[in-house]
């Protein structure tokens, strides 16, 4: 019996985390390897479900179950946090004063269009940027280090074309 309940939550876990990064292929456009994933997921969830279904009058399972679950949310988060599939887009807006940023930010091969803007404060700049989301957490950080007061906005582009991309 015991076997059977870490089976269950173990399953859950497993099926649960492969759904999550399911669905993070197909909205990225990877629909192949999204449809593989897919096949194990529902494989894995059906014995799962095979072993509650014909027991619920035992309400351990049902729990077991449901966690495995909700654990399987966590556990396919993260795992979809470590690959850093795709890309992401940051839009940066700092003071016109700190705009050798700019600069800074291309010699490090970070692809960086920019444009005055006007903030409450006075004369800013904004800066958009599209890179692999690996990179995402190191450019923000580069710029707070240059500018802490910097104000930045992390998009989730699902297409894009053109343009050049930092890949490293």
């Amino acid at each position: 019996m015991l076997l059977q309940l870490l089976f269950i939550f173990l399953a859950r876990i497993i099926d649960v985390s492969l759904g999550t990064v399911r669905m993070i292929l197909v909205i990225k456009g990877n629909k192949y390897p999204a449809a593989i994933i897919g096949f194990f997921e529902i494989l894995v969830y059906t014995i799962a479900l095979g072993m509650v279904v014909g027991s619920l009058q035992e309400p351990l399972r049902l729990i077991v179950f449901c966690s495995g679950f909700a654990l399987g949310i966590l556990v396919g988060s993260v795992i979809e946090e470590k690959l850093s599939i795709g890309y992401r887009g940051i839009q940066v807006i700092i003071d016109l004063k700190n705009g050798y940023i700019v600069e800074e930010l291309r010699n490090e091969g970070f692809p960086v269009t920019c444009w005055e803007a006007s903030g409450r404060l006075g004369p800013k700049l904004v800066l958009s940027m599209v890179v692999t989301r690996s990179n995402a957490s190191k450019l923000a950080a580069r710029i707070l280090e240059k500018d802490s007061e910097a104000f930045l906005l992390f998009l989730e582009p699902k297409q894009f074309s053109g343009g050049y991309i930092k890949k490293k």
